[in-house]
């Protein structure tokens, strides 16, 4: 292997930075595209180092690889705890956080926590719900509007639905949502989160870090093809998180 690869590396080096080409040309900068090109990046340096004079370099690279490995097996092992999450809690809010759509229409992957919601919701009808969700690229409305309108036309009473209509990420959806339950005169709420079974365990990490007196959650399920890339860019998420 170590042959083929220096004696067809050029070839190699080419197919690789074509193929990356090609993925950003048909799916955009999305993250399995840019771990990609990152990947074909790395790779086209690494293979160029003579590791026999570098030796050093050889092993200061062996150790960042073996850190990664660690810490990549320590965090997913976390995320993995919270997949199944489905506490039965009392909550003081419920906070359902959002996940892009395409002009008003709802993503799967927030159509499936939407839906995961509603049995909750439904036998705690006095509960107020904090759908969390700015408006981003390619969104016609504010993702907490789209989420609103569909609890509403699935029976949810509007009054019980609150919108939080700013955030652009996990943190902010935490701390907007939070804001929102400190101005209602609630200091130390306990919440019910419902998110994506790989995003329940940072979302309840941030819920955490932003003064929640408890953070339950109720995990929804997501589409198995995405689940591969969905766990990698959650261990570069957790990590940022961490930090």
């Amino acid at each position: 292997m170590k042959k083929f690869i220096q004696d067809k590396g050029m070839i190699i080096d080419l197919v690789l930075v074509a193929c990356f080409i090609v993925f950003l040309i048909l799916w955009g900068r999305n993250f399995a595209v840019m771990l990609f090109g990152l990947l074909t990046v790395a790779f086209i340096i690494l293979r160029r180092i003579d590791y026999q004079k570098h030796v050093v370099l050889k092993r200061i690279l062996l150790t960042v690889f073996g850190i990664g490995a660690v810490s990549f097996v320590i965090i997913e092992a976390l995320v993995f705890t919270q997949l199944n999450a489905n506490d039965p809690e009392q909550a003081d809010y419920v906070i359902i956080l959002g996940s892009g759509i395409k002009g008003t229409e709802l993503s799967l992957t927030l159509k499936q926590r939407l839906d995961a919601s509603l049995d909750y919701i439904r036998n705690h009808p006095q509960t107020p719900v904090i759908v969390s969700g700015g408006q981003g690229p390619g969104e016609s409305i504010p993702e907490a509007l789209a989420m609103k309108n569909y609890l509403v036309e699935q029976g949810i009473t509007p009054a019980q639905v609150i919108m939080e209509d700013k955030s652009t990420s996990t943190q902010e959806n935490m701390a907007f949502s939070k804001k929102i339950i400190d101005e209602a005169g609630l200091e130390h709420p306990e919440i019910m989160i419902v998110t994506s079974d790989y995003h329940m365990f940072r979302s309840k990490y941030l819920a955490a870090k932003n003064g929640y007196a408890a953070e339950y959650g109720i995990s929804a399920p997501s589409p198995g093809y995405l689940k591969p890339i969905n766990m990698i860019r959650e261990y570069f998420a957790v990590v940022k998180a961490f930090m």
